[in-house]
């Protein structure tokens, strides 16, 4: 990853979240300002990166705003932060085990993260408190029981004979 990369590191040293002039603008956000990602899987801080390399679609008399951020920062290496996988539900490609989710829906929030106790009642209020569960493909549904009838294919073609 290039995140271990001194010379790459050295040109981009923290995670960022590319954003349209407008979405900027709507949020209040200006360029190089921190700004907090949530998700239902959790949350994450960035800087803004404002740019017009982004911009909002324009859907069924919607507007729709997207943001792009790479997924090569982490807790280890010479640049240390958030990572953008952190974001999504673990889904593993079978074959080689790499992140296969790189698409979600998100509130960018203004500002750090608050750490601490603080950040349970922060998450509450971007998070939505209802619907149905975030499970992983695999995951059986709330009150169904293990196994092949439960759906997904992480015990397909394996058996425990003991």
């Amino acid at each position: 990853m290039s995140r271990f990369l001194s010379h790459l590191a050295e040109l981009q040293p923290e995670l960022f979240a590319e954003m349209s002039p407008e979405l900027a603008a709507e949020l209040k956000i200006d360029n190089g300002d921190y700004i907090s990602i949530v998700s239902l899987r959790g949350a994450i801080e960035s800087r803004a990166l404002v740019s017009r390399r982004m911009r909002p679609m324009h859907l069924n008399g919607k507007i729709v705003h997207q943001i792009a951020m790479p997924f090569h920062f982490g807790s280890a290496g010479p640049v240390k932060g958030d990572a953008t996988n952190d974001l999504v539900p673990i889904s593993g490609e079978p074959n080689v085990t790499i992140m296969e989710a790189k698409a979600l829906a998100c509130n960018i929030v203004p500002g750090r993260l608050p750490r601490g106790p603080a950040f349970e009642e922060w998450i509450k209020k971007y998070v939505p408190q209802g619907g149905p569960p975030n499970l992983h493909p695999e995951q059986p549904p709330p009150g169904a029981s293990p196994g092949p009838a439960a759906g997904g294919h992480g015990q397909h073609g394996k058996t425990d004979d003991r």
